[in-house]
């Protein structure tokens, strides 16, 4: 199954790595997104862009596996913690590699494995040299230039003072007929009153990213989603969100540079880390430990989830790094208004306060523009490491200040969550790889006391069986406001928790894995009134007996308590909540040209002693990648049903390039869309897409400004890309 990684990248970039790119299957990516979609759900605040950039990167200028590190290798995303330990020691024990078919001969890299970083690494014999002029940059660097379009076929009620493509007119969302629909009186008290949207019902997005290798990146983003204004009102200066980079890396003894927008990660993200970390719990069970890579650009467009500002990173001596980091910037927030207060002199002091943050990025009725740019944030921080080919030390601290005083809600299970206006966090973590073992970890403390810590051990048993364990200890009152660390409640604290996984290999056509989570939270939680326990399990059987055929079968369990649906006098509060997945996942290659794919995917919910929801999936796609024609398409057919929202189901589907769609299968009906991608001339790709949910249940989807009438809902995305 890791095969697929490799192969999704090439061809989903497709041309970017020339004619090897189309014989690489491009499965590999969907599956390790898949993987990261298992845990992210419907989480619309992810963007995993950045995953795409930097293996598409690696296409261009691959690792050589004979200077390299630990945390290069890890950042590909493609090997476990043991492999990258592996290859270090085989390396360090028999010296430099020859041949890359040299690799075949190292415990723990099998044959799909190493098909699946071929395209990514590279030996050389000498380190190849970053001194590069201003002429050579210019030169052999590359230059790309996308557009994107995205628009729903049927009107949202949010749009109803408009036409729509067929051009039919509409009621005002009370339901009261509007004959004078064009007067500008009744349109503007509509928008006014966060009836209607301010915008076109058309989402834009445009970007240019300039790279060099691996040493230097420059890039422009702009989005405007939905429903928001481009170029009037309140967006006069056009789209609602930019960004911008300019990014070196080793450039002598500077390590990294970012001006503007960056990311910045350091240890097993309990200190800090900005960006999603794709190591958590999954079918790919060695894979939990957080790899960070210190700086790197932002190329995504989560409008509050980055760094702006400046950044860098400077190598003290052969083993000694420092990172200093600073970003200020202004986040969206629901802010109360102004309280006044009394200072120790008797007088008044006003004091602006906000509940929490706004993560949707969204801006399209005056509500929501009120709530944009409602915060400044200032963090300033850095980052001291140690580390040789096998072992790394660091410590890690930053000061997150904001303008305003959160003051979240008061209810219960929020007694400990952070408040104020000021909070900063200092920890130290670890990594350390001898022979067939890695021990890693990190602790850290926040201002106010609270503790966290989690650390685990790597260790290949045998060349075929390989295991992992990581406990972690998250304080009920530990404030880290940028911490993104392994666990089970979505957020490092009040969690204590003991993963363990297994990975068992018994020969090239089989793989086995399989965890055990046990996990407990001494605190109250959102929708749980009490302090409470449970686990999760997942088994996975792969076999792949060829190149083109690969089938795996999975059950997964999770165990959870929740407050009760019924609230009654004299019985607990807490029931427990039981998920249950079945799936059968088949994979295989009619053609050279021609794949096919196919799933069947239940599960079983119950809440406490409420009745049994069931839900159900089933879908079959065709890929056809013709290798001599211009013209590549992507069909699928699904058929789904759940009893309730409790009941849905994820999959991940084909979508344009750099764009990911992992959406919840729920209701009952059939789902389609068929995805063309024509490369006209050789440095210009186009896609277009069209793809429809069908209920059979439903009479109005959605509801508020989202609804729509009927049972039908589709979109049309467009998009151009020129390499150059």
């Amino acid at each position: 199954m890791r095969r697929v990684l490799a192969g999704a990248v090439f061809l989903c970039f497709g041309g970017m790595a020339d004619a090897q790119v189309d014989e690489i299957p491009r499965d590999v990516i969907e599956q390790r997104i898949e993987a990261a979609s298992d845990q992210l759900g419907d989480d619309s605040s992810v963007d995993l862009t950045s995953l795409f950039d930097k293996l598409s990167d690696h296409l261009k200028d691959p690792i050589d596996l004979n200077h390299t590190d630990a945390q290069e290798l890890n950042g590909l995303i493609l090997l476990s913690d043991v492999q990258v330990s592996a290859i270090l020691e085989h390396i360090r024990r028999e010296g430099k590699l020859l041949s890359l078919y040299e690799l075949q001969t190292i415990n723990g890299l099998d044959a799909a494995t190493i098909e699946v970083i071929r395209p990514f690494i590279t030996v050389r014999e000498n380190e190849k040299s970053t001194r590069a002029s201003l002429k050579e940059i210019l030169t052999n660097g590359s230059s790309e230039l996308l557009f994107r379009s995205t628009m729903n076929i049927e009107e949202r009620k949010g749009f109803m003072d408009r036409k729509n493509i067929f051009g039919k007119e509409y009621y005002d969302p009370d339901g009261e007929a509007l004959p004078d629909y064009g007067n500008s009186t009744v349109r503007d008290s509509l928008r006014a009153n966060n009836k209607v949207y301010l915008g076109s019902p058309y989402r834009l997005y445009t970007r240019f990213r300039f790279r060099y290798r691996q040493n230097v990146s420059f890039g422009i983003t702009a989005e405007k989603d939905e429903g928001e204004q481009f170029f009037k009102g309140k967006q006069s200066q056009g789209f609602d969100y930019y960004s911008a980079h300019l990014f070196l890396r080793d450039f002598g003894r500077l390590k990294a540079l970012a001006i503007g927008d960056y990311q910045a990660q350091f240890g097993q993200g309990l200190t800090f880390w900005n960006g999603l970390a794709y190591s958590s719990k999954s079918s790919f069970t060695m894979n939990v430990k957080r790899n960070a890579l210190g700086l790197s650009p932002y190329t995504s467009v989560n409008e509050n989830l980055f760094l702006r500002g400046a950044a860098a990173t400077y190598a003290l001596g052969k083993n000694v790094e420092v990172t200093g980091f600073f970003s200020r910037k202004r986040i969206d927030g629901n802010v109360q208004g102004i309280t006044s207060l009394n200072d120790s002199l008797g007088s008044q002091v006003e004091e602006v306060t906000f509940s929490s943050f706004q993560e949707d990025g969204f801006h399209r009725t005056p509500t929501e523009l009120s709530k944009k740019d409602g915060i400044s944030e200032q963090i300033v921080g850095g980052n001291l490491r140690y580390k040789r080919r096998s072992f790394s030390l660091g410590a890690t601290a930053a000061h997150v200040m904001y303008d305003a005083d959160l003051q979240p809600n008061s209810a219960p299970y929020n007694q400990f969550n952070f408040n104020g206006k000021t909070n900063t966090t200092a920890g130290v973590d670890w990594n350390a790889m001898y022979r067939n073992l890695t021990w890693f970890g990190e602790g850290s403390m926040s201002a106010n006391g609270g503790m966290a810590m989690n650390t685990g051990v790597l260790v290949a048993l045998d060349k075929r069986v390989s295991m992992s364990l990581l406990y972690r200890n998250y304080g009920r009152d530990y404030h880290g406001l940028y911490s993104v660390a392994f666990s089970e409640g979505g957020s490092p604290w009040n969690e204590h928790g003991l993963f363990t996984g297994l990975e068992i290999r018994p020969n090239r056509y089989w793989t086995f894995n399989a965890y055990f989570d046990q996990f407990s939270f001494p605190w109250l939680r959102y929708l749980t009134d009490g302090p409470n326990a449970g686990f999760d399990w997942l088994a996975q059987l792969n076999w792949k007996p060829s190149r083109g055929v690969e089938l795996y079968v999975r059950a997964r369990h999770q165990d959870r308590a929740k407050d009760t649906a019924e609230d009654i006098d004299g019985i607990d509060n807490l029931v427990r909540v039981e998920q249950t997945n079945y799936r059968v996942n088949a994979t295989y290659k009619v053609s050279p040209s021609v794949s096919l794919r196919t799933r069947v995917e239940t599960v079983d919910y119950q809440r406490g002693s409420s009745p049994l929801e069931h839900g159900f999936l089933i879908y079959q796609d065709f890929v056809h990648r013709p290798m001599s024609s211009p013209i590549e398409t992507t069909l699928r057919f699904a058929l789904f049903e759940s009893a309730s929202y409790n009941a849905r189901l994820y999959a991940y589907e084909n979508d344009l390039v750099g764009v990911f769609s992992i959406p919840p299968y729920y209701g009952r009906g059939i789902r389609v869309y068929a995805m063309l991608r024509i490369t006209p001339l050789r440095r210009v790709d186009i896609w277009l897409r069209y793809g429809a949910w069908i209920y059979n249940d439903q009479t109005v989807i959605s509801s508020g400004l989202q609804e729509i009438p009927g049972n039908t809902r589709s979109d049309l995305k467009l998009q151009l890309r020129w390499k150059f």
